[in-house]
């Protein structure tokens, strides 16, 4: 065998690998599809649009201020983990996890006081609905167990025990929700307070989950002697990437929140329901992201920036051949798709066209922004999510008040491609990468006869 094939050899093993384990990843992430839609459907059902819109305007201000009790320790864990294992410095991976798991309990319980303790201000001063300050106090109690089960997924990932990872991460609070609130009959008679509560009792079930899942796999860990020298400044790692979540937080959330302040809390439940449904791609996304992310500490760790290249690629080929059919049907049949969750969710047929397209550019740009966290460059993501936040901000200060749904939608799909597209020009940049290059120069390689051509232009 040539030097040149057997150079081959590793490349192509490490890149089965990463195809094989983002299939995994991405099977354990359509869970979400009948978990997290059935959560869906069963709040629009219940609650109905109006309704529905002022439990969204709830949950989004939950989901963005969750973040706060984390602060990127859970993704600086991730690549803490990865690259200690990669450096063959295994006894250094529990210190970590109980270091993080410290830091985020602490954290998660100041953020969750602060809101229960701004609820009734923020409610009436801010969101002009009062009604909703008990709701938003209840909202807080969930904050403790989902950080503490989101770090406990983050380690799993470092541990390269993905599919775990993701279950933790995503889809097993919902389902658990699901599974509690369908046979019981709770659905009948629920309101946002009640929803709010079985959201709590569901983040903690899922929380002891994972803390079993993790003690299990740390069994084959070795410990060591002697704890390492200095403990890991996940605080310090994290902020940068805590820039990258915050930036998604708020795109996933700032909009309703906003919606909820301008607008008719009828155009925030159209809105709700179709970003959610948009959102059946960033699932996607995220099922390939959570498998590249520790992969590239670890290529980076080793300095592999052909490995780096071709990994991006392939998370990029493989999000794109299966978000680009569920996109299309998005652009063609949204007000279809829509009725799924009620007759009068129709009206939002235009908010899903739009954040269709966003999710196009999202998938284009997979895993770019968690390239440059993953490889050191966290300074060049902290602004580029600055740019991204202040792109988002500025368009639902524009937008929202006059397009309502589609205003929301087109600033948040906006910020999106913003964020994407300064992800992949900066890893570009500074590490050589170019993943869609080199997807391209992978599909022309496949085209028949372009063989045959390059042959006879060699021979001539």
């Amino acid at each position: 065998m040539s030097k040149a094939g057997e150079a081959r050899m590793p490349a192509r093993r490490n890149g089965g690998s990463m195809i094989r384990g983002s299939l995994v990843s991405l099977a354990v992430r359509l869970l979400d599809l009948p978990s997290r839609y059935g959560f869906h459907l069963l709040i629009a059902a219940m609650l109905g649009v109006v309704q529905t819109g002022d439990f969204y305007i709830v949950f989004s201000t939950m989901v963005a201020l969750a973040g706060f009790g984390r602060l990127g320790i859970d993704q600086a864990l991730t690549r803490q983990i990865a690259m200690d294992l990669a450096a063959g410095e295994a006894h250094a991976v529990r210190p970590a996890i109980r270091r993080a798991l410290g830091l985020v309990l602490l954290t998660s319980t100041a953020m969750s006081i602060a809101l229960g303790a701004c609820a009734l201000p923020f409610a009436h001063d801010v969101l002009k609905k009062p009604e909703l300050a008990w709701p938003l106090a209840l909202g807080a109690l969930s904050f403790i167990p989902q950080n503490l089960g989101v770090t406990l997924a983050g380690a799993l990932a470092g541990l390269q025990r993905v599919g775990c990872s993701q279950m933790i991460y995503s889809w097993l609070w919902p389902a658990i929700f699901c599974a509690v609130a369908i046979p019981l009959g709770l659905t009948r008679g629920m309101g946002a307070a009640s929803a709010l509560m079985l959201i709590a009792a569901s983040f903690t079930l899922a929380a002891l989950t994972g803390a079993f899942l993790l003690k299990r796999f740390l069994a084959g860990v070795p410990v060591g002697a002697h704890a390492p020298a200095e403990p890991p400044r996940l605080f310090k790692a994290g902020l940068p990437l805590f820039t990258l979540e915050f930036t998604k937080l708020l795109i996933t959330s700032a909009p309703a929140i906003v919606l909820g302040i301008v607008a008719s809390s009828r155009e925030t439940g159209l809105f709700a329901l179709a970003w959610r449904l948009a959102l059946v791609i960033n699932l996607l996304i995220s099922g390939v992201t959570g498998m590249a992310a520790p992969k590239f500490a670890s290529l980076f760790a080793r300095n592999d920036r052909h490995g780096l290249d071709k990994s991006a690629a392939q998370a990029a080929g493989l999000v794109l051949c299966l978000a680009l059919p569920a996109a299309l049907c998005m652009l063609l049949f949204p007000e279809h798709l829509l009725r799924l969750f009620g007759p009068d969710f129709g009206g939002g047929a235009a908010a899903l066209r739009v954040l269709a397209l966003g999710q196009i550019a999202a998938a284009c740009f997979t895993a770019m922004p968690e390239l440059l966290g993953m490889t050191a460059h966290t300074r060049v993501l902290y602004r580029i999510n600055l740019y991204s936040v202040a792109m988002l901000l500025a368009g639902l200060a524009v937008l929202a008040p006059r397009g309502g749904s589609v205003g929301a939608a087109a600033a948040a799909s906006l910020a999106i491609a913003v964020n994407g597209a300064l992800a992949a020009w900066a890893a570009h940049r500074l590490l050589n990468v170019l993943p869609l290059a080199l997807l391209g120069r992978w599909v022309l390689g496949r085209v028949p006869g372009r063989t045959a051509v390059q042959d006879r232009k060699e021979d001539a």
